[in-house]
């Protein structure tokens, strides 16, 4: 049985890779933007194309039956892209460089109301903010996206239905009807 986060990570990760194929590397979040690595030349990280990373910040669980939990849970994508050029108004590079602020939007777009066909409830966006950027040069954004899931993991393997729901998928989730 796969985990709850592991599957909405693949789902998001693929779903990202297929609508935003402009970015350069999509991970979880192990703290890659926080490290020495991330500017290093062992490590290198695509700046120029973008990176995305993804991670759980928090889930409100309460249990509905039988081993079952459901929660709102609050997805961090961290996005970190290189901008070279100037953004001045009268810049001749001005173009090239709001073209990566374009990222944001392509990633919010690729992302809000996905709900991975059903594995979870359709992502809401709550908030986008500016981070520290890693370099000069490189900014870094946060957006966070609320969704519901429901874990299965604790299902006591009882064979009725719980609170108007029954395990679907091969995740071992349930969804309501």
């Amino acid at each position: 049985m796969t985990s709850t986060f592991a599957t909405v990570y693949a789902a998001l990760a693929d779903r990202l890779a297929a609508k935003v194929p402009a970015l350069g590397w999509i991970d979880l979040d192990q703290g890659q933007l926080s490290s020495d690595q991330a500017l290093s030349h062992e490590y290198p990280l695509p700046f120029a194309q973008g990176v995305a990373l993804l991670d759980f910040d928090e889930a409100d669980w309460h249990d509905i039956g039988e081993g079952i939990q459901r929660g709102t849970c609050q997805v961090r994508v961290t996005l970190a892209v290189e901008v070279a050029g100037d953004s001045y108004q009268q810049s001749r590079q001005r173009g090239a460089a709001l073209a990566k602020l374009q990222l944001l939007q392509s990633v919010h777009k690729a992302l809000h109301h996905f709900d991975g066909g059903g594995q979870f409830g359709a992502l809401v966006r709550t908030y986008s903010r500016k981070e520290q950027d890693v370099a000069a040069g490189i900014w870094v954004y946060a957006m966070g996206y609320n969704c519901l899931l429901t874990d299965q993991d604790g299902y006591d393997g009882a064979t009725q239905t719980v609170s108007g729901l029954e395990p679907v998928g091969r995740a071992g989730f349930v969804l309501p009807r």
